[in-house]
C-alpha cells in the first residue's frame, strides 16, 4: 500500500492539492455524496501540534468544494474537552464560516450503536451516510506512543470511551472496523512530542501524508517519529483487520526525495493520568470500565489542573509565539492562507 509524502516548506494549500492528487482522491470519493472532514479536536486551549490544523482543513475542504455534495467537520467531546470551544480555540471555525463547512459535533447528535468483536459501542450516526476522509494531527501520546491515522478513529466512539482506556489496542481496532475511511490525510505541518496528546512540546515539522490505508499510513509515520512500529500494541491489533503495513511503499513528492525522519521525545503519563491510574487500578480489563460516584468531583479536578498548568507554564504566551513564528501561523487567528 502506498503513502504519500509532500513538503509544506513552501505553502500548505499547493502542497496538500498535490498530496491528494497523489493519492488520487477523486476515484476513492465519489462526486456529488456528502463527506465527513473527521478532525482532531483534543484540547479546547491553544497549543500548536494537538489539534488538526486550520490550514491543512482549509485545504483539503477547497478541494472537494465543487466535487462533493456538503462538507461537515465532526468531532466529539471528551469528559475534559469541549468540542465546541476547541472548534473555535483551533481556528476551525473560522475556516468551517469561510469555506461553508458544515459543523456536526458528534456529542450533540445522533449515534448508532455497534458490536464488533465483542465489544459494544457507539459511533456517530452520520458516518453511515458520508464518505469519511479522516485528517489526524501527528503527535505523541502516552498510552498509544503515536497518534495519527487510526488513535484519531477513537473519536468516533461514544462520549464515554475514557472508560475503554484499558482496552484501548482492542478497542481502536474496533471503531476503526466500523468506520470505513476512503483517505486520511495526516497534518505533520506541527506535530506535537514528548507527554501528547495535549500538553506536550510543539515541534514545526514542515510535512502532510496521505493514505487510503490506515495501518500503512500509520506504521510509515511511527518510524517516521522515530518509534519502532512493530512495537505498539494498536498497530498489531488493526493488522489485517484495517488494512495492512505488507508491502509499504513510501512515495515522496518533489522536492522531498525521501520520508521526512525525526527523533521525537517518547510521551509520559502525566499528572491526571497518573491519578486516573491510580484509583482505577492496574488489574487487565475484559471490558469496559464504570463512571464512579467520585467521577464528576475527578473530571472537575482534572480540568482545573490542565488550567492551572496552562497558565503556570505561559502556555498561551508559548502557542502565540510559536504561530507567530510560522508562515501559515494567521490562519490559525482566523485568516485565510495567502495566495
Amino acid at each position: 500500500m502506498k503513502v504519500f509524502y509532500a513538503s509544506t516548506a513552501g505553502g500548505v494549500r499547493r502542497a496538500v492539492f498535490d498530496l491528494m492528487e497523489a493519492a488520487c482522491w477523486s476515484d476513492l470519493i465519489p462526486a456529488g455524496v456528502d463527506v465527513l472532514l473527521k478532525v482532531n479536536l483534543t484540547w479546547d486551549r491553544l497549543r500548536p501540534g494537538v489539534d488538526t490544523g486550520p490550514w491543512v482543513l482549509e485545504a483539503i475542504a477547497e478541494r472537494l468544494s465543487g466535487h462533493a455534495a456538503r462538507i461537515f467537520v465532526g468531532e466529539s467531546g471528551q469528559i475534559l474537552v469541549d468540542a465546541d470551544k476547541a472548534l473555535e480555540v483551533s481556528g476551525i471555525g473560522a475556516v468551517c464560516r469561510r469555506r461553508g463547512l458544515v459543523w456536526h459535533n458528534f456529542s450533540r447528535n445522533p449515534w448508532k450503536r455497534v458490536t464488533v468483536s465483542g465489544l459494544e459501542f457507539g459511533i456517530p450516526e452520520i458516518v453511515s451516510r458520508a464518505v469519511v476522509v479522516s485528517v489526524p494531527v501527528v503527535k505523541t501520546h502516552y498510552r498509544t506512543g503515536i497518534s495519527a491515522a487510526l488513535k484519531n478513529l477513537y473519536g468516533c466512539l461514544d462520549d464515554g470511551r475514557h472508560n475503554y482506556h484499558r482496552m484501548l489496542p482492542e478497542y481502536i481496532a474496533a471503531v476503526n472496523s466500523a468506520v470505513p475511511v476512503a483517505l486520511t490525510v495526516a497534518d505533520g505541518t506541527v506535530s506535537l512530542e514528548g507527554d501528547g496528546p495535549k500538553p506536550g512540546t510543539p515541534r514545526r515539522t514542515d510535512f502532510v501524508a496521505a493514505s487510503a490505508d490506515r495501518v500503512a499510513l500509520d506504521w510509515s509515520l511511527a518510524g517516521l517519529m522515530g518509534f519502532d512500529p512493530a512495537s505498539l500494541r494498536f498497530l498489531a491489533a488493526c493488522e489485517s483487520r484495517v488494512g495492512t503495513a505488507a508491502g509499504l511503499e513510501e512515495v515522496c513528492l518533489p522536492p522531498l526525495t525521501e520520508r521526512p525522519s525525526f527523533e521525537f521525545v517518547k510521551p509520559r503519563p502525566n499528572f491526571v493520568a497518573r491519578v486516573e491510574k491510580l484509583l482505577r487500578g492496574r488489574a487487565e480489563a475484559t471490558g469496559p470500565q464504570r463512571d464512579g460516584p467520585l467521577m464528576p468531583l475527578l473530571r472537575l479536578g482534572a480540568r482545573r489542573w490542565y488550567g492551572f498548568s496552562y497558565t503556570l507554564r505561559g502556555q498561551r504566551r508559548e502557542a502565540l509565539e510559536f504561530i507567530g513564528s510560522l508562515p501559515c501561523g494567521p490562519q490559525w487567528l482566523g485568516e485565510e492562507e495567502g495566495r
